[in-house]
C-alpha cells in the first residue's frame, strides 16, 4: 500500500497572502526572511519547502495579486465602450489603491521599483507586468476603433499611455497619504481634462 505524504503544517495559501503584503509593504528587498517567515506562520525550511526561495516566494506572490486584486480592475476592459473603460478603469484604481484592508498604493508599482544590481531583474519584470497592463488597454482602444467606439484618428496607444500614467500617479498619491475621496475627485478632473479630445467627448455630454 503507497505511503501517502504528510499534509502541510499550514494553510499555504493563507501564508501567501501574508507574504504577498510584507512584499507590498516592504519592497522585495527591503522583506526581511524574518518579517516573511513571522508574517507567514512558518519557519524558513517550510518557506524554503513550499517555495523555494524568497524569490519563488515572490514570483507566486505577484500571482496571487493578479488573481485576488488587480482582476477586479481588468474587468473594466470588459465594458462596452472606450469612456466607460476608461472611466472604469480609474475608479477601480482608486477603490484597489485605498483598500482599507489592504496596504495602500500599487503591489506591481511598489514591491520593485527600483533593485540592486542582484535583482535588477526583478525589477525589469515588474516593469515587463506594467507595460503588458498598457498594452492590454491600448488593445482594447484599438477595438474600440474597429467598433466606430472610437474615431480612426485617435492613437490609442497614446490615449493609453496617458490613462496609465495617470494611474501611476494614483498609486503614488495614494501611498503619501491622499484620501480616497480626494483621489476620485482627481479621476473626475482628469476625465473632464480629456472631454476635448474626441476619444472622451462624450464624457462631458453624460455628466
Amino acid at each position: 500500500m503507497p505511503t501517502m505524504g504528510r499534509p502541510r503544517a499550514f494553510d499555504t495559501e493563507r501564508a501567501l497572502d501574508a507574504a504577498m503584503e510584507v512584499f507590498w509593504r516592504r519592497g522585495y528587498e527591503g522583506a526581511t526572511m524574518r518579517e516573511l517567515t513571522e508574517a507567514m506562520g512558518i519557519n524558513r525550511p517550510a518557506l524554503y519547502s513550499a517555495f523555494g526561495s524568497k524569490r519563488g516566494l515572490f514570483f507566486r506572490a505577484i500571482d496571487l495579486y493578479y488573481s485576488l486584486e488587480a482582476v477586479h480592475t481588468f474587468h473594466a476592459l470588459l465594458e462596452p465602450t472606450a469612456i466607460r473603460v476608461t472611466e472604469q478603469y480609474l475608479r477601480r484604481s482608486v477603490e484597489q489603491l485605498t483598500n482599507p484592508d489592504r496596504p495602500v498604493g500599487c503591489f506591481v508599482l511598489q514591491s520593485a521599483l527600483v533593485c540592486g544590481p542582484a535583482n535588477a531583474d526583478l525589477a525589469q519584470h515588474m516593469a515587463n507586468l506594467r507595460e503588458a497592463a498598457e498594452k492590454e488597454l491600448r488593445k482594447r482602444y484599438l477595438r474600440a476603433q474597429v467598433d466606430g467606439d472610437l474615431p480612426p484618428d485617435e492613437d490609442a496607444a497614446s490615449l493609453a499611455r496617458v490613462v496609465v500614467t495617470f494611474r501611476h500617479g494614483l498609486a503614488v498619491m495614494a501611498c503619501s497619504g491622499t484620501s480616497r475621496p480626494d483621489l476620485e475627485d482627481a479621476v473626475r478632473r482628469f476625465l473632464v481634462s480629456l472631454n476635448g479630445t474626441p476619444a472622451l467627448s462624450e464624457y462631458h455630454r453624460r455628466h
